[in-house]
């Protein structure tokens, strides 16, 4: 009986989340009402608030579960060896990745499009900085002898990489499959952002 249940709140879920999604691609996000969203996810608004607060907490969920979608796609996995950034299995991550926002174009377009910048790179901040606070620590990036603090090093990377996913999302047609794109990316970083970082670059 439980497992019925579940299965019915996962169904609504989905329900209302894809009537959301389908509104934000005709109107804007002050312009829907919870009315608008119960008539296309075809419930009534007593369901709709059995399961969000309000749109304000269906969004949000929608922008954790990306993330969270997002931060299962990277594999952390010997990306630093030796106190030096491997690469090339940050170019298979990145790849992951491109290739995950490119099956889910409508998440990805609300991710960029819909959230405040601000509070989405403090987020995205927070799940590199909770994955992989390891092994930004493991890299001792300094600048002679001074030891340059975690924290700016993953928010400038975290900066970085929102800039390309944003260009990423906004092309029609992609003329790079995922993987170039991925090379693209690690290779101006590598060969200047990091670089000037003082990370130790391991290209094997």
């Amino acid at each position: 009986m439980t497992k019925k249940i579940d299965l019915r709140v996962k169904r609504t879920n989905k329900l209302i989340t894809q009537a959301f999604i389908k509104l934000l691609g005709s109107k804007t996000f002050d312009k829907i009402t919870i009315n608008d969203i119960s008539d296309e996810a075809m419930i009534n608004r007593a369901t709709f608030y059995s399961h969000f607060k309000d749109k304000f907490d269906l969004f949000e969920n929608i922008i954790d579960k990306f993330l969270g979608d997002f931060a299962d796609v990277l594999d952390t996995e010997n990306l630093v060896e030796e106190n030096a950034i491997n690469v090339k299995k940050i170019e298979g991550a990145l790849t992951k990745f491109y290739d995950f926002v490119n099956e889910n174009p409508d998440l990805a377009k609300i991710f960029i499009t819909h959230s405040n910048k601000e509070i989405l790179s403090k987020r995205l901040l927070m799940i590199l900085s909770e994955r992989y606070s390891e092994i930004f620590d493991s890299l001792d990036v300094r600048n002679e002898d001074l030891k340059i603090p975690t924290d700016f090093v993953v928010s400038y990377i975290t900066s970085i990489f929102i800039g390309t996913v944003n260009w990423w999302i906004e092309q029609k047609n992609h003329e790079m499959s995922a993987n170039e794109f991925a090379s693209l990316v690690i290779k101006l970083i590598s060969n200047g952002h990091l670089t000037v970082l003082g990370v130790n670059i391991n290209r094997d």
